[in-house]
């Protein structure tokens, strides 16, 4: 630690303030006030609930993310938007009701986008059966979508509620760009995007340098990043962390848990199959994008970075490149401002524990 003069100063007139006694006739009532504020600040900051909106493509790694964020009492889900991603557009609509329907939520869920903003969309393996959630027979929703556009929900909920509404995306961001391109300067009232996307500091899933979220539509992650809104990025590199996945122990114990957990085993089996026939365990990218809101504490680390989305007709389509802030780069010498801020380091137990927590208490 570099000590300065200054520094040393303000060091000896505490040390004389303490030894001299002065002003102890007035500690213990400061030290009351300060507890009494600290004590509502606290009681104010745990009451307090995020405003939200879900975008979603309902995979099952999907479902277990509306299954966080609807039994969290942090979140006030004002609505779900669901577009292509995962399964197309019905199925995405019919696995949100039914999850929410799971959890007791009555959040109404709005239908989005069925294409990318400029390319086909392209037919990818599904690694969530061919229905997005195990293929088991569970979708069944009592309800269905909401006769209004997606896009306009967005933008009516950011209107109606300036500078409080924020929305965790964790599919392509198709349907944010769509309401950018409608109404950007209501979209710059959003307090905050919550994404997952990106490979991170890693490596991608659907190229070696592109994630799938990024991949499906890089066009629309290239118009939100654009944008420069207030966005926090979950990449692939934290949801390779070994402690955070699910292993054949943890399936089990969910079959044998509570109702989340007996719904989302059967929703995660051809997941899982999918990662056991490869001999890994299964991730959870979209639950933890969740999880970075709702447990701010398991969040040790992000970097605020400048990302930039290729979207050229070549390999590298998806990629998003990662410009650190304080790093200096020859091709790049002035970066003016900077677009998002990546987590690059979390507390696996808590996320993994506190997860199954809410599948099996």
């Amino acid at each position: 630690m570099k000590c300065t003069r200054k520094t040393l100063a303000c060091v000896m007139a505490a040390i004389m303030l303490l030894l001299s006694g002065c002003g102890a006739a007035n500690t213990d009532n400061t030290s009351e006030s300060a507890k009494e504020t600290a004590v509502e600040t606290t009681a104010k900051s745990s009451t307090q609930r995020h405003k939200v909106i879900i975008d979603t493509d309902t995979g099952s790694d999907d479902a277990g993310a509306l299954v966080l964020a609807a039994t969290s009492e942090q979140l006030d889900i004002l609505g779900v938007t669901v577009l292509f991603g995962n399964v197309p557009l019905k199925n995405a609509a019919d696995n949100a009701l039914m999850t929410l329907e799971v959890c007791g939520s009555d959040a109404p869920v709005y239908i989005g986008a069925e294409k990318p903003l400029k390319k086909e969309r392209e037919e990818m393996i599904s690694v969530h059966g061919k229905d997005g959630m195990g293929d088991q027979d569970l979708i069944h929703p009592k309800r269905g979508a909401e006769d209004g556009d997606a896009v306009d929900f967005i933008l009516d909920t950011i209107k109606s509620d300036p500078g409080e509404v924020e929305i965790i995306a964790f599919g392509p961001l198709t349907n944010i760009a769509l309401a950018l391109k409608k109404d950007p300067d209501t979209m710059k009232l959003c307090k905050r995007l919550w994404v997952m996307g990106t490979t991170g500091f890693g490596v991608g899933n659907a190229t070696p340098v592109a994630e799938f979220n990024v991949y499906s539509d890089a066009e629309a992650y290239d118009t939100v990043l654009r944008a420069e809104l207030p966005m926090t990025v979950l990449g692939l590199d934290m949801v390779e962390i070994e402690e955070t996945k699910i292993t054949e122990d943890d399936l089990s114990k969910m079959a044998q848990g509570n109702k989340n957990g007996v719904f989302m085993s059967k929703a995660f089996a051809k997941l899982f199959e999918f990662y056991r026939k490869s001999g890994n365990n299964m991730t959870l990218p979209d639950p933890m994008a969740v999880a970075c809101m709702i447990w701010p504490d398991m969040v040790l680390e992000t970097k605020s970075c400048y990302g930039l989305t290729c979207v050229g007709d070549d390999a590298a389509y998806g990629q998003v490149i990662l410009y650190q802030n304080g790093s200096v780069y020859e091709a790049m010498p002035e970066i003016s401002s900077y677009n998002l801020d990546v987590v690059t380091k979390i507390d696996a137990k808590l996320f993994k524990d506190r997860f199954m927590s809410v599948m099996t208490d």
